[in-house]
């Protein structure tokens, strides 16, 4: 781990979250005010920054896998049929059932029955392991907590988007070693894949 490498370094982490607005572009706005404003140096999303102040690091791609309690029947026979049969758990964070998945379905004339939404992909994962609803994950989360919670990934019967993680800091900030150091570190520990 790097951190050891570089003791007396004080790193701190703190989550950051999209703007409630129906715009993937504009969601992530206020985290790119704060990297301009030096209120955080690098922050991680799945999102790119568009203007040439930012410099763009990608990391990784991430890819969704539903998520079902260990001897769930849809894990048997994951079909598209019985995938939208199914009651589900959408992560948002302003309430919305819909979410991507829905997207892709309605392209195939194809609906699911949204049963709850929950905040966060932890809790999420808290719900599919205590009953029979599923949920689209993250594949790496899954591989790094589902076993824990007795929740097992299924590829999903239809393609799911892919999106990408990258680290954007400012050009300016880069200029700081520690931040340049940090930003090389990250991506360096690779992630379990179901």
């Amino acid at each position: 781990m790097r951190w050891r490498a570089a003791p007396g370094i004080d790193i701190g982490l703190r989550q950051v979250l999209p703007s409630p607005v129906p715009s993937p572009e504009r969601a992530w706005l206020g985290v790119l005010a704060e990297l301009e404003a030096r209120e955080m140096d690098i922050a991680v999303i799945p999102a790119e920054a568009g203007a040439a102040r930012f410099h763009v690091r990608p990391l990784y791609e991430e890819d969704f896998v539903i998520g079902v309690r260990a001897g769930h029947p849809f894990a048997a026979e994951p079909t598209l049929e019985r995938f939208s049969a199914l009651r589900h758990v959408v992560v948002s964070l302003t309430g919305d059932p819909t979410g991507f998945v829905d997207a892709v379905l309605a392209e195939r004339g194809v609906a699911r029955r949204v049963a709850l939404t929950v905040p966060n992909f932890a809790m999420a994962l808290a719900v599919v392991a205590d009953g029979d609803l599923a949920g689209a994950l993250p594949r790496r989360f899954l591989a790094m907590h589902g076993r824990r919670f007795g929740v097992v990934a299924v590829e999903a019967p239809l393609p799911l988007p892919v999106f990408r993680l990258n680290a954007v800091v400012p050009k300016a900030a880069l200029m700081d070693d520690g931040v340049a150091w940090l930003l090389d570190g990250l991506g360096e520990s690779p992630c379990p894949r179901v």
